[in-house]
């Protein structure tokens, strides 16, 4: 049976990857399926081979929005910044989100909705039609479970009495890992399942074998948000001099993908190659640590992979998500405001301990073993 299924997706440039995982099984067990997102998505949702249609705005592209964001970061800290970005802006545009959604899904009326967690205007327009849900956890779904009944069901609550509905509740949730990766206190309606990705991003050109005599091979990256975001750009910068320092210190080679602020770092050390972009899954099955911002999708990616992980989290959910990973020993977590000294002991710790990459051994063993998604099945338990 073909089903027609709605996936959505918000304006944060990593969170159509961070879908892959609902995205890829849809498609490949032979279901419709369509992308409902701001337009910024297009050449995403036809990379995938799925459709489009567009549904929002890319609001968070707004440089205002992003520089007031930070200001919070850098002024209040990381609690006050997830209060006022879940709390407060995405409770803000998600009325817009919802009335597109609302006019498309009465046109064509879709047999599942599959919404990103953190995306309350699909949340509410598939309650407004009574169409089926589930939440497709983005790595935020520890934040928004912990915020969901001081901050967010209360700013959310003005728009759905606007629409006639009761008080906001979080769907049920899908998540790419086991729950306790990242729950302390895991929510009884999540599930989990298999995690895959896009075959495209799992592509790394051809090259050279590594001698198994030559130095380690440290992966960096802070991930696409957080070099992207104008007020943080400054903060970020300093993270990554501080890394590429201690990296030079310790004789590593490295290779730091830096995005945006590719153009503003330099290393005199031949072995630090700074680069914009890479294919990140692959590439970490050649490195022996990678040295990361903590986004949920960059942590699977290194589970995937087997690599160790020496996570310096800077906002949202990313501290949270490194500290945890720690606790499990898949590696060690630090401030993002760690000197260059700090990092350079981390990451010998971690390279020289091989503990660390037993644990992620077994983490990936653990990881594959999930089920995989069964959109028929999902339909079926709606």
């Amino acid at each position: 049976m073909t089903l027609r299924i709605a996936i959505t997706a918000e304006p944060i440039p990593s969170h159509v990857s961070a879908l892959d995982y609902v995205t890829g099984p849809a498609f490949e067990q032979g279901h419709a399926v369509t992308l409902y997102a701001p337009l910024m998505f297009r050449l995403e949702a036809r990379r995938r081979g799925v459709g489009f249609h567009r549904a929002g705005t890319d609001w968070t592209c707004d440089p205002a929005v992003q520089w007031a964001a930070s200001e919070v970061w850098k002024e209040r800290g990381n609690a006050s910044f997830n209060r006022h970005v879940f709390g407060r802006l995405w409770p803000d545009h998600a009325e817009p989100k919802a009335r597109d959604l609302i006019t498309a899904w009465t046109r064509a009326r879709p047999d599942l909705v599959i919404a990103e967690c953190s995306d309350p205007g699909a949340h509410l327009a598939a309650k407004v039609l009574d169409l089926p849900v589930f939440t497709a956890d983005n790595g935020l779904g520890p934040v928004l479970h912990d915020l969901w009944d001081t901050d967010i069901a209360p700013a959310l609550t003005p728009l759905y009495k606007q629409y006639g509905q009761d008080a906001p509740v979080l769907p049920a949730m899908l998540t790419p890992a086991p729950v306790r990766w990242f729950h302390e206190a895991p929510p009884p309606s999540t599930r989990a399942v298999r995690r895959t990705l896009a075959k495209f991003r799992t592509a790394l050109p051809e090259g050279p074998e590594r001698s198994p005599f030559s130095r380690p091979l440290v992966y960096v990256s802070l991930g696409t948000l957080t070099t992207t975001m104008s007020g943080l750009r400054d903060v970020v910068g300093n993270v990554y001099r501080e890394i590429i320092a201690a990296l030079s210190d310790l004789g590593c080679e490295a290779i730091v993908s830096a995005g945006d602020l590719t153009g503003d770092l330099r290393s005199a050390d031949p072995r630090i190659t700074v680069v914009g972009h890479v294919p990140q899954p692959a590439l970490l099955h050649r490195a022996d640590l990678f040295v990361t911002h903590g986004g949920r999708a960059s942590l699977l990616d290194a589970v995937q992979a087997a690599t160790p992980v020496l996570g310096l989290g800077v906002l949202a959910d990313q501290p949270g998500n490194a500290a945890a990973f720690a606790r499990h020993g898949f590696g060690r977590a630090l401030d993002a405001a760690a000197t260059r000294g700090e990092i350079a002991d981390a990451v010998m710790a971690v390279l020289g301990d091989s503990r660390y990459a037993a644990a992620v051994d077994a983490a990936a063993v653990t990881l594959s073993q999930l089920p995989p998604v069964d959109i028929t099945e999902l339909w079926d338990s709606a």
